[in-house]
């Protein structure tokens, strides 16, 4: 079925990047780490003093770059949204990371309890993402295209990226600063909760879809 209300998806999904910018910059303003999808751009940014934003814009350039190498011919315009919709992401990170700036403490009892706050906006705004179903984000259209061309279930190949960067990330900073940053317990925390926060948000969320797509909602 065609879909409709074009406005209204790509505004959820504004709304969406924000929701998700302002979970990252929680968890990563916690000081017990970043979360794995921007444990990569979290060292590239303390080896060559970037912002956070600055460091996944660039980032994810490359993973688009990806695409165009495994999909080849089957590379679109559309691929190419991807882009601005990265560029609006990193500038809220940065965004959020200055708005959550004075939440910033070195009580640890509150750095655990931002870090899980952090994490339940972070599956919110995932969750919204996926209703709005509008494009995606680099890191996961480079899945998508491991996904399609490897013929493996996009769950897993996602698992083992998320994994792929963090090991990245520890390597290169300890390499380079020699130590390793922004990977901590907090990671650990985000990597294992996420799902479960996008999956109990999809409850309500889910039911914005007439809202986007202008059919009613399927009920199972």
């Amino acid at each position: 079925m065609k879909k409709k209300n074009p406005v209204r998806r790509y505004a959820g999904f504004c709304v969406a990047s924000f929701i998700m910018a302002m979970g990252i910059a929680l968890v990563t303003n916690a000081n017990l780490g970043t979360t794995p999808i921007t444990s990569l751009p979290f060292a590239l940014g303390a080896i060559f003093s970037l912002s956070l934003g600055a460091a996944t814009f660039l980032l994810n350039i490359l993973l688009v770059a990806a695409q165009k190498l495994l999909l080849w011919k089957e590379f679109s315009v559309l691929h190419l949204l991807q882009l601005p919709a990265v560029l609006m992401f990193s500038v809220f990170i940065d965004l959020c990371m200055w708005l959550t700036r004075p939440l910033i403490t070195d009580v640890y009892p509150l750095q655990i309890l931002l870090c899980l706050v952090g994490c339940a906006v972070l599956g919110l705004g995932v969750s919204l993402e996926i209703v709005s179903d509008a494009t995606v984000l680099p890191g996961e259209g480079v899945v998508i295209a491991i996904a399609y061309r490897t013929r493996k279930i996009f769950g897993n190949i996602k698992m083992l990226f998320d994994l792929s960067l963090v090991a990245v990330a520890a390597g290169l900073a300890f390499a380079v600063l020699h130590t390793v940053v922004g990977l901590r317990e907090g990671t650990v925390i985000v990597a294992v909760l996420t799902g479960f926060c996008v999956r109990f948000f999809s409850r309500w969320t889910r039911h914005l879809t007439p809202f986007f797509h202008g059919r009613k909602l399927i009920r199972h």
